[in-house]
């Protein structure tokens, strides 16, 4: 099991997004409940809030991708039965609320 906070160097936190979109400063996370219905719920949902808010504490805003019957965490987090062309709209939408349309199209571009 990998550490999503740690303390490697100086004392400073290091999470490890699934996704980073360094020009927007947004981070997606995947979570689903895996095969045996048991990832991202308990301690490790504990453990996801706890990345959130190390990454919005360094002005990172997150989205999450929540499949199967995981509830959202956040604000911008999309709760989805899959990924497609729906789920892509859907983030770039949260993108876009959450830095506004001309600086998402113009990264797009």
């Amino acid at each position: 099991m990998r550490t999503l906070l740690a303390r490697p160097f100086f004392e400073h936190l290091e999470v490890w997004p699934d996704i980073v979109i360094p020009e927007l400063r947004i981070a997606v996370e995947y979570d689903s409940t895996g095969r045996h219905g048991l990832e991202h719920v308990g301690n490790r949902r504990d453990a996801d809030l706890r990345k959130d808010r190390a990454l919005r504490s360094a002005r990172w805003e997150v989205v999450r991708i929540r499949t199967g019957r995981l509830e959202k965490l956040g604000p911008w987090d999309l709760q989805v039965s899959g990924t497609g062309r729906t789920t892509l709209a859907a983030l770039l939408d949260a993108f876009r609320a959450i830095r506004g349309e001309l600086i998402v199209e113009a990264y797009r571009r």
